[in-house]
């Protein structure tokens, strides 16, 4: 027996001399499947239509290749079947054509070349190809000759059991698939594809069966309406004939009874055309018997035809049941997805919610807030007009010291004019003194210095009015520039920042406090006036306490120097020395008598500023501020460097309500 290498060897060299493709040295470039099908198509087009599924030339993937080998495999067994009779599988076994696709099995390779052989033997072309044959080598005709005597071992010795077997292996046209159905189900589940993928590769491949049964049963109706019309000629033949053999036999009967002329003649005749009726009756018989065994397989193919129709109707079926189930699946996925952005839209919407109650809070607060500013409104609508009062009142206030101011200047004028002409009048006293001292003896000078001496303590009197109502009055000229060089620039920037701060006031509760200041101010203000009144009688107690140590003094002192210490007394004040106090100078003083002249000094200095603190106080309500700027001084905690502005800052805080020590 030859062996696998020799059998490889043989099918190659005939499928090279089919020249259907380039040459073939190795049995592994027939694992893709385009040869073997450009052979099959050489075989027989018709049966071999189109091209194959996949194009699985020069791939490493197995896939490909399988696909394309169960497409020739099926292609390949139906014509065996239904074209050439011939019983699948052969001795040698059916190829696996996984195994082919995957490994390039040289056994299965082989069982599917022997296939192609058998086909080609079998085919309507088969004197073509076995003249062919004859053309080859010794060892290539062996291997063909083995090949189809393998084929022919099943084959049935008779007719009758060819003709038996043929609706047999008409009913077994489709075996091959359905035979293949459990290995390829195996290697499925080997493969672990899922049911679906299982379920789609049997569709498709039922769809391209119903597609091949489809035009087979286009064929097979054509063919039966064909044997209906033969069918039908020849039983009209048949009629016809049997009415001519009835005519035929009425005129033998008539000639054997003598009636006809020339029996002998039309003996012949009539033998000769009962003879071509009988042929031509025993060939429609014979036509007629074909026509039924042909409708009979017609049935046979139909009623295949119908199981597999039902099979791919029931496939449907399963295809629809698993579209729904896919369109469900599909519905769910949705919902899911709807159901997750509802879910985002409910997150979304508390969000909104939180931020709507949080802004809701707020609303309460702001409405909270604008009923509380509006009742701020109200009240500073009630206090407006006690406000229009005050300051009403302030400015009635303000012009009453504006007159006062007036007179006080003018009385400050009559003041100095009256100095003025008490100095002339001392002049004048001290001319006559001189002209009584060179004049007059010692008793008439001391009688004309007794009423010298009274002159001059009224006009000392009158002085020291003078004097007192002159530093009452005194802020103008020195003591106003004294009092505007003793304001530092702190205190100014806080009058005018108290000031704006004033004007920009915008709640009630400040103008309260300006208010309450401004009364406590005003308070402080009568105080001090009252004050200045208490002051000014001091001074003129001090004035009299002075003129009463002046005339111990004077009581005290020889005679030989009364008249220096009148000289001393009655000089003049200095001009340069206007700020000073005006005191008595003398050689010889007594201890009691200087501390007397310190006190009168201090006192003076004293009445001095509070003259000038109470002249900025006055201008400071005139200008309507000092409640602010009272309070900025006496909350800053920045001392005054000058004497003027602490004496200031003590008497602010003794109008604000504080203490003075």
């Amino acid at each position: 027996m030859a062996s696998e290498e020799e059998v490889a060897a043989g099918l190659l060299d005939w499928i090279n001399s089919l020249s259907v493709a380039p040459p073939v040295s190795a049995i592994t470039d027939l694992t893709d499947g385009h040869i073997l099908w450009k052979v099959l198509q050489r075989i027989d087009a018709l049966s071999f239509p189109g091209s194959l599924p996949e194009n699985a030339t020069n791939t490493s993937q197995w896939i490909p290749k399988w696909t394309n080998l169960k497409h020739i495999y099926d292609a390949l067994s139906i014509f065996l079947i239904e074209e050439c009779a011939q019983r699948l599988p052969l001795p040698s076994g059916a190829p696996d054509l996984k195994a082919v696709a995957q490994h390039s099995s040289h056994h299965d390779t082989i069982a599917l070349l022997k296939l192609l052989i058998v086909a080609a033997i079998n085919c309507n072309d088969r004197i073509d190809f076995l003249t062919d044959m004859q053309h080859l080598d010794i060892s290539t005709q062996s291997v063909l000759m083995a090949t189809a005597q393998e084929a022919d071992e099943d084959d049935p010795p008779d007719i009758g059991e060819t003709e038996e077997s043929k609706p047999r292996s008409s009913e077994s046209a489709h075996s091959p698939i359905e035979v293949q159905h459990p290995p390829r189900t195996m290697e499925r589940s080997k493969l672990g594809i899922d049911s679906d993928l299982a379920s789609e590769e049997r569709l498709g491949r039922v769809l391209a069966d119903n597609n091949r049964l489809a035009h087979e049963k286009r064929d097979i109706e054509h063919q039966l309406d064909d044997a209906y019309g033969r069918y039908e000629r020849l039983q009209s033949s048949l009629e016809r004939t049997q009415e001519e053999l009835k005519e035929t036999n009425e005129r033998l009967t008539a000639v054997l009874a003598g009636r006809g002329e020339g029996p002998n003649r039309q003996d012949k005749q009539v033998d000769s055309v009962i003879a071509g009726l009988e042929s031509r009756a025993i060939a429609a018989e014979t036509e007629l018997e074909e026509l039924r065994k042909a409708n009979e397989l017609l049935k046979v193919r139909v009623e295949r035809t119908q199981k597999l129709q039902d099979d791919y109707d029931e496939i449907k079926i399963d295809r629809d049941r698993l579209s729904r189930k896919a369109n469900a699946a599909d519905k769910y996925r949705q919902k899911l997805e709807a159901s997750a952005n509802i879910e985002k839209e409910n997150e979304s919407l508390k969000e909104k919610i939180t931020e709507l109650q949080t802004q809701i809070r707020q609303s309460d607060i702001h409405s909270i807030s604008t009923s509380d500013l509006q009742r701020e409104i109200d009240e500073y609508r009630r206090l407006l007009p006690s406000i229009e009062q005050e300051r009403h009142e302030l400015n009635e206030m303000k012009k009453r010291l504006e007159m006062d101011f007036y007179t006080l200047e003018v009385r400050y004028h009559d003041s100095a004019e009256q100095l003025q002409r008490s100095q002339q009048t001392v002049e004048d006293l001290l001319g006559r003194l001189r002209d009584y001292e060179n004049a007059t003896s010692p008793t008439a000078v001391a009688q004309v210095d007794q009423s010298v001496q009274e002159d001059l303590d009224k006009s000392e009197i009158e002085l020291s009015a003078a004097e007192t109502k002159l530093s009452a009055t005194l802020v103008t000229d020195d003591n106003i520039d004294s009092v505007e060089s003793g304001i530092s620039d702190d205190e100014l920037r806080a009058i005018m920042s108290a000031l704006r701060s004033q004007a920009q006031a915008g709640n009630a509760s400040e103008r309260e406090v300006d208010m309450r200041t401004q009364k406590k101010l005003l308070v402080a203000v009568k105080r001090g006036r009252s004050k200045n009144k208490e002051l000014i009688d001091h001074i003129r107690k001090q004035s009299e306490l002075i003129h009463h140590l002046q005339d111990q003094v004077n009581n005290l002192s020889p005679p030989s120097t009364l008249k220096e210490e009148r000289s001393l007394t009655l000089k003049p004040m200095p001009e340069d020395s206007s700020d000073q106090p005006h005191i008595l100078q003398t050689s010889d003083t007594n201890p009691q008598l200087e501390v007397a002249l310190r006190k009168i000094t201090n006192l003076e200095r004293e009445l001095r500023l509070m003259t000038s603190a109470w002249y900025a106080q006055q201008k400071q309500i005139a200008s309507g501020g000092v409640g602010m700027a009272g309070a900025l001084r006496v909350r800053n905690g920045v001392e005054p460097r000058s004497f003027l502005g602490k004496q200031r800052r003590l008497v602010d805080a003794v109008a604000l309500g504080g203490t003075g020590a």
